[in-house]
């Protein structure tokens, strides 16, 4: 059986882990260069766990894409419109499982 969404999900896998190796390097290196992370804004600390978040979710969404895992659209969907916010490249990932979504087979 053909992957339907075997691009989307070597997009989300690859943009969801090097997003989150981006954010845990500025979590780690921010709170090195001020010798403690409390002293970081709390807007500042909440965008960032928020966004690591949002990149492992998309990092596991496209393990289970590449798996075919059927339920995985449930949480795919609303994470590629969130992705549509992050431009470029999540525009970019967003708008792949879109498309690979709603295509007529």
């Amino acid at each position: 059986m053909d992957n339907q969404y075997k691009i989307s999900g070597l997009a989300f896998t690859l943009y969801g882990a090097l997003s989150t190796i981006v954010f845990l390097a500025i979590y780690i290196f921010g709170g090195i260069t001020l010798s403690d992370t409390s002293k970081l804004p709390l807007l500042v600390l909440l965008m960032i766990n928020i966004m690591l978040a949002v990149n492992f979710l998309c990092f596991l969404c496209g393990i289970y894409l590449l798996k075919q895992n059927k339920t995985v659209h449930s949480i795919a969907m609303p994470l590629s419109v969130i992705l549509l916010l992050s431009i470029p490249f999540g525009t970019i990932v967003g708008s792949l499982y879109l498309i690979e979504r709603f295509r007529k087979v």
